[in-house]
């Protein structure tokens, strides 16, 4: 399978995953985590929640379901609750599905913990200090499909709770395709000038602002202890960087000019550089090249789904076919045809003679542009001519037919028939009647 069928299978694959998220997504029950005003975990107003005699619960564990909300009330004495989803079996099915736990709260005044139990969840909070400080706050929790896996919210103010299952992730279809394209386009990819120049300046552009990102995180005053290692080092560079991807379109909302001048800027360097290198040309680096790309892509074949046994037996088949020798890959697609051949639609008159015209053009197009070329022995190609100034005209731009050849062919086959052939008079049809007899 070429490239282009890849990516055409691709593209389907991806437009199909987006029309049945569309769609169940619309489904009662499929998508539980919707507020009143249609979005998932939102309010119209965001208040402080209330409780509920149905909702709320006398007690710090909860076993979430598909489909279940709770609301939290502020409890001061008992802040911490935690909620636990206990897995299901693992089926084919469920390959693209996804387990979210949302927390719909006020603020960020709440801490919180992950495990796979309960108790584990509880020493987690036991043993925290000040010193696990985090500057940003998750409130969507991806929680494991097959197996026990819990969430602990410490917070003294109320909030919601609810659990969301998407049947088809979009994005997990989009990685696993992705990966499958990238695994086995990465040796043309590795060849490709125009793929290294734009994976350069990509990079280009991003690297560059991960360094200013660090450079200003360091320049921050530290502090002694834990605060140096948290306020200026990889604590504030993680959360400037969780702070742009969060605020990623916001921020270039408002500062349009500023983005796109960095992008221009940082651009126009990385191109400067990957033009200066130019190219990769020795083998080596090249299959160094591919062979990355290719576990990238199986990382991200691996990583599509928490099905990992589905995912680890999709890695081996694509590992082992990569490896097949191309012969007989070759031997296998032959048999196959010989054993299954495709059906082949005959060309109607009027497609048959457009066909040969066009391919005729083609073709002595093609020998005019060999002539002109130096690959052409002018001296040998004339000697060997009847007429060469026939010749010489045609490669100039004249027709490759002289006037006696056209007429032959009108004479011998555009011949139309006399009209006295196609014309009859009454009395040759009544003679005819007459041979044929009564019937």
């Amino acid at each position: 399978m070429d490239s282009r069928r890849l990516l055409y299978l691709s593209f389907s694959i991806i437009f199909l995953s987006a029309s049945l998220t569309q769609a169940l997504d619309k489904i009662p029950g499929i998508d539980p985590g919707r507020g009143r005003d249609g979005m998932p975990g939102q309010h119209p107003h965001p208040r402080e929640a209330t409780p509920s005699p149905h909702q709320a619960e006398a007690k710090d564990y909860y076993r979430m379901q598909a489909g279940r909300e709770l609301i939290i009330v502020a409890d001061s004495k008992n802040p911490l609750y935690v909620f636990c989803y206990h897995g299901e079996r693992k089926m084919l099915t469920t390959f693209f599905k996804t387990i979210e736990l949302r927390v719909d709260i006020v603020g960020d005044n709440f801490h919180h913990y992950e495990g796979s139990n309960a108790t584990e969840v509880k020493q987690k909070h036991s043993e925290a200090s000040w010193f696990t400080f985090y500057p940003w706050r998750q409130r969507v929790f991806r929680l494991e499909l097959y197996k026990e896996s819990c969430v602990g919210i410490e917070t003294a103010s109320g909030y919601k709770v609810a659990l969301r299952t998407r049947w088809v992730d979009f994005w997990r279809v989009v990685v696993l395709v992705g990966s499958v394209v990238l695994f086995f386009t990465a040796s043309h990819l590795a060849h490709n000038t125009f793929f290294h120049y734009t994976t350069g300046i990509s990079l280009g552009v991003v690297g560059s602002l991960l360094i200013v990102v660090y450079v200003v995180a360091r320049m921050v005053p530290k502090k002694s202890g834990a605060v140096t290692l948290m306020v200026g080092g990889w604590g504030l560079t993680v959360y400037l960087l969780q702070y742009l991807w969060q605020n990623f379109v916001s921020i270039v909302k408002e500062h349009q000019a500023v983005a796109v001048g960095y992008v221009v800027v940082a651009g126009l360097v990385s191109f400067a550089v990957v033009y200066r290198y130019g190219p990769l040309t020795d083998q080596r680096s090249i299959n160094l090249v591919q062979w990355s790309m290719q576990l990238v892509a199986l990382l991200g074949i691996f990583f599509s789904s928490q099905y990992r046994e589905a995912t680890l037996g999709l890695v081996l088949v694509m590992v082992t076919y990569h490896c097949v020798p191309d012969k007989w890959k070759a031997k296998a697609q032959t048999y196959w045809r010989r054993r299954f051949p495709p059906k082949v639609r005959p060309l109607t008159e009027e497609e048959y003679i457009q066909q040969g015209n066009y391919e005729t053009r083609r073709a002595l197009e093609e020998l005019r542009t060999f002539c002109h070329s130096p690959k052409c022995d002018a001296w040998k190609t004339i000697s060997r001519l009847q007429s060469p100034q026939r010749f010489a005209e045609f490669v100039e731009g004249g027709s490759h037919l002289d006037d006696e050849a056209i007429l032959a062919y009108e004479s011998n086959h555009l011949t139309p028939l006399r009209d006295e052939d196609l014309l009859t008079t009454d009395d040759e049809d009544e003679v005819e009647e007459e041979q044929r007899g009564p019937t």
